[in-house]
């Protein structure tokens, strides 16, 4: 509890010196432009690492094995068709958010619909992390799991409150570092109790019975896909110096990912002989946590997967605040974002309540964003200066694709993503008129003078 008390001090303390500063609408979206590489690819890193990564694949893990990277590798994939095909692109829009520059790509009409199913998908996500955020509390502070989702939701939007973009990035170093440090003390005592004979019986495998090749299928198409048109993502790479720092760091931190997920694994599989049959998945962790190692241990590696937690929620509010202020109410001033934080945090605890698991949020947000945004955004973006698109073809791929995916979340049928995947994917490419040559080079040249 004492840990807990000063590690929030320490955060409200930053808020409070950031909010003092009176940060403009560049340091508040996109910290002034100004980030390096590094400090781009760790934020990246630190931002998709949050609660699925920590408690949810490490339960995966523990049921299906190996298999269970694929929750954060697809996410690499994902981040290197980004980091090839499109990083140079996001920066050199200049836009301060994802739907902004989908005027540009992709007619103004998919500006409005992407931002609604943005903030829609987002929300779900904030509502697991939430969900996260209070199995770690809970235990810490000793105090019921609805109390502990309550502390952690205002502690969540008061510090993300007060200096936005330029305040998440600073903080997601020494968090992440905390992170690493408690999942490797974790992996090690865990070993050291006897975890380590569970790997003697398990299989380097792709998939297996327990996650059948569908299921890779899926977790490729759609997880993968929230990570190649995705507008936290774009958010770090907006908030890089230039446009090759923004390539260099979405390949550095598709590497970090996938070593992170080793590690998360790892960790999981070395805790099946430590926790009893039929935990929930979530629980693993915190279950080995409390009943196998000691206090000091226990306390150090629960700060660390609050550190993941908080270091992915205050990024997935900041990313809704931001979409809700510049693109849905078309106006782009810290005040105005401020507000939307506010309300959107007060929406996610409302979803978290009910006590929805952590997966069933995430793939729910998904299926409706993925299927609904990401071909389109990609093939548009992709054949920009090579296509005409028209407009409403592309908003009714979105919209189409959104519900189908919608349809898929509702029913727990995969089939209808793969069905919203291919709609929103054959009307994008339908939308398509190819441009004349000598057209392809004035809207190249235009893009850039020095062509």
């Amino acid at each position: 509890m004492i840990f807990l008390l000063v590690y929030v001090a320490v955060l409200f303390l930053h808020a409070w010196l950031t909010a003092r500063r009176s940060p403009d609408r560049d340091t508040y979206f996109v910290n002034g432009r100004r980030s390096s590489a590094n400090l781009v690819a760790l934020s990246i890193v630190a931002s998709c690492v949050g609660g699925s990564a920590t408690m949810g694949m490490a339960g995966l893990a523990w049921q299906v094995g190996t298999p269970a990277i694929w929750w954060l590798m697809s996410g690499s994939l994902g981040l290197i068709l980004l980091s090839i095909f499109l990083a140079r692109k996001v920066r050199g829009s200049g836009a301060m958010t994802m739907p902004e520059m989908l005027t540009t790509f992709l007619g103004a009409p998919s500006r409005a619909l992407a931002s609604v199913i943005i903030v829609t998908a987002w929300l779900a996500i904030l509502a697991a992390q939430f969900s996260a955020l209070a199995t770690i509390i809970a235990p810490l502070a000793d105090i019921d799991k609805n109390v502990a989702m309550f502390v952690g939701a205002i502690v969540l939007v008061g510090h993300t409150l007060a200096g936005g973009q330029a305040s998440v990035m600073k903080t997601d170093l020494w968090q992440f570092s905390i992170l690493l440090l408690s999942l490797m003390v974790a992996l090690m005592l865990t070993l050291h109790l006897g975890g380590g004979q569970a790997f003697a019986t398990v299989k380097l495998e792709i998939f297996n019975e327990q996650f059948p090749i569908s299921k890779l299928r899926y977790f490729l198409l759609i997880l993968g896909g929230s990570y190649v048109v995705c507008p936290m993502l774009f958010g770090r790479l907006l908030t890089a110096r230039n446009e090759q720092a923004a390539r260099r760091g979405g390949l550095m931190a598709a590497a970090g990912l996938t070593l992170t997920a080793a590690l998360i694994v790892a960790l999981g599989i070395s805790c099946r002989d430590l926790v009893p049959v039929g935990t929930p998945p979530e629980q693993v962790l915190t279950t080995t946590l409390l009943a196998h190692l000691p206090s000091w241990a226990a306390t150090l590696i629960l700060l660390g997967i609050f550190s993941a937690i908080f270091s992915a929620a205050d990024s997935c509010l900041l990313t809704a605040a931001s979409v809700c202020s510049n693109d849905i109410l078309r106006r782009p001033g810290v005040m105005t974002c401020r507000l939307c934080l506010i309300f959107l945090g007060v929406m996610g605890l409302i979803l978290a309540l009910p006590g929805k698991g952590i997966l069933s949020l995430l793939l729910m947000a998904n299926d409706i964003y993925v299927c609904g945004v990401v071909p389109p955004v990609f093939v548009g973006m992709l054949l920009h200066n090579k296509a005409h698109f028209h407009p409403w073809g592309m908003a009714i791929a979105i919209l189409g694709g959104g519900l189908l995916g919608l349809t898929a979340a509702l029913t727990g049928v995969s089939n209808w993503s793969f069905a919203g995947l291919i709609f929103s994917l054959v009307m994008s490419l339908a939308s398509a008129r190819r441009l004349p040559l000598p057209a392809q080079k004035e809207a190249m040249a235009s893009a850039d003078p020095g062509i």
